[in-house]
């Protein structure tokens, strides 16, 4: 689980940078409105990068098989 704390950084980040632009965007007058805008677009950028980062970190599924996502594959390989 140590190699978790980056994803989860990352998840922290992109989750609190779209709830701050949504609060710009509903409070916020003039500048702030796309401001806010901006906001809520870094935090999805962030959160597909997490979605990346996971991905390449956690390479098999929970049960154990190898998730490679290439078609020519001879299907789901056992681990160890």
């Amino acid at each position: 689980m140590e190699f978790l704390r980056g994803p989860l950084y990352l998840d922290i980040a992109a989750k609190g940078l779209c709830f701050v632009g949504v609060m710009l965007m509903i409070f916020g007058r003039d500048g702030w409105f796309t401001a806010g805008v901006v906001a809520v677009v870094l935090g999805v950028l962030f959160g597909a990068w997490e979605m990346v980062v996971v991905r390449k970190i956690r390479p098999r599924g929970w049960d154990g098989f190898l998730r490679t996502g290439q078609s020519g594959d001879q299907g789901p390989q056992p681990r160890g």
